[in-house]
């Protein structure tokens, strides 16, 4: 800190002060004195700590509660599935996932193939739209898309969607996926619903149509 030298002078001889420039001088009745300045300091800012949702995790036949990102790196260091099986438990108010190998993901994969090849054929599949989507579209945006589904959907086709994840955090993705569901009511179905990486994939097929009797 740099000082300050202050000249003072009375009636018999020069007197230099050296002064911090974090003092004042004062001059009360022909003397002086040194007081300190005071100043005030800001309290820090405490940041409000925001609770991360927790899942429970299936991995060799036992029940985990971690969260969704430490699930996401255990999977890449045992190099297994991540799969969601349960939306949200009743009990735990908790998504259910579950670690899986290569194996046992292709043979889940291939049963809900055979699945929805099965309710294809009971809703008169047409053909196949495919819709991009990402965790961060605007609402007006989403109901656009929703809008343009029921169009699809009224002439037979089936719509592939997938939401893609901005950072990994799948709450973001889930919350698209609900809302865009609560849209389209009883327009559609939802099947096949998983998630890859950073991605959720599902269909959407019409209604399952009731056959006439015939006369």
């Amino acid at each position: 800190m740099s000082l300050v030298t202050m000249l003072i002078r009375n009636s018999t001889k020069n007197l230099y002060v050296p002064l911090l420039s974090s003092y004042q001088l004062y001059f009360p009745s022909n003397s002086f004195h040194l007081k300190e300045s005071t100043t005030t300091q800001e309290k820090p800012v405490q940041k409000k700590t925001v609770a991360i949702p927790k899942i429970t995790l299936i991995f060799d036949n036992n029940l985990i509660v971690t969260t969704f990102e430490d699930a996401q790196k255990l999977s890449k260091r045992r190099d297994l599935k991540l799969v969601k099986i349960i939306d949200l438990d009743t009990k735990t108010k908790r998504p259910v996932y579950k670690l899986m190998t290569g194996t046992e993901y292709h043979q889940e994969d291939l049963k809900q193939r055979l699945e929805n090849k099965k309710l294809k054929k009971e809703a008169f599949i047409k053909g196949e739209k495919l819709l991009m989507l990402k965790d961060n579209i605007a609402e007006h945006d989403l109901e656009s898309y929703g809008n343009k589904i029921l169009k699809w959907l009224s002439k037979s086709y089936q719509v592939n969607a997938v939401i893609s994840s901005s950072n990994a955090n799948m709450e973001k993705t889930e919350k698209v996926f609900s809302n865009l569901v609560n849209f389209l009511k009883d327009e559609g179905r939802i099947l096949q619903k998983r998630i890859k990486g950073a991605d959720l994939k599902f269909q959407i097929v019409p209604p399952k149509r009731e056959k006439k009797e015939e006369l």
